[in-house]
């Protein structure tokens, strides 16, 4: 496949090269990089958290709202009890797994644009 009549490479991207210079120089566009970096990784924080303190304070409204459910009982102990005490912890895994994979997936593009 390499043979003579084989293009040659791209030449190497140069701003890549320079963004990564800007940014280990603390120039401005560099500060520009690493805030919207930070800007981006505080939206997804903000966005799992506020899912997850959603997901908890839906259940104690939940039990006003619909009596029935706030009276079930497994176990000898209220449903809704169950839900928020064991029910959560599930739920706060799968919410670390999904930022997790977004946090990286943000840093890979970050890296990604500095070259």
């Amino acid at each position: 496949m390499g043979g003579a009549g084989a293009p040659p490479p791209p030449p190497p991207r140069r701003r890549g090269r320079r963004s990564l210079r800007e940014l280990e120089e603390q120039t401005e566009v560099g500060q520009v990089f690493l805030r919207a970096l930070m800007r981006r990784q505080l939206r997804l924080s903000c966005a799992i958290a506020a899912s997850f303190m959603g997901l908890l304070g839906v259940q104690p409204l939940l039990a006003a709202l619909w009596p029935r459910y706030g009276r079930l009982q497994l176990l000898g102990l209220p449903l809704a009890w169950l839900v928020l005490g064991v029910g959560s912890y599930p739920v706060m895994v799968a919410l670390g797994f999904l930022y997790v994979r977004r946090a990286e997936q943000i840093d890979d593009e970050f890296s990604d644009l500095l070259g």
